[in-house]
């Protein structure tokens, strides 16, 4: 859960407010993948930007992920890491954005 609201303008010039307390999972990695992909790290508001657009489904899917990879880039120098988490993404998030409720 997010300790305050956060106020975050997308890359299409559209602004969000994800309020005080959304239910956010963060990073989903499986545990097996902690090792070169930890749950926690310098990609958080990514990923919580990306939670929150799951959720709402205001925007596409891909519009989604590639705000998440945007959001990463600025904060997280890890460029290898940032695309790993956005290609894992745009392969499984599928399934999140159908079925599951973060």
């Amino acid at each position: 859960m997010t300790g305050s609201e956060i106020k975050h303008t997308l890359h299409n010039g559209k602004e969000i407010t994800i309020p005080k307390y959304f239910k956010t999972d963060l990073s989903s990695v499986p545990r097996f993948l902690w090792w070169p992909l930890p749950p926690y790290g310098d990609f958080l508001l990514a990923a919580i930007v990306h939670d929150y657009l799951y959720v709402n489904q205001t925007e596409s899917r891909s519009f989604s992920d590639k705000e998440m990879l945007i959001v990463s880039n600025k904060i997280n120098k890890n460029k290898i890491d940032n695309y790993t988490r956005y290609f894992g993404v745009r392969l499984f998030g599928w399934y999140y954005w159908k079925y599951y409720d973060i």
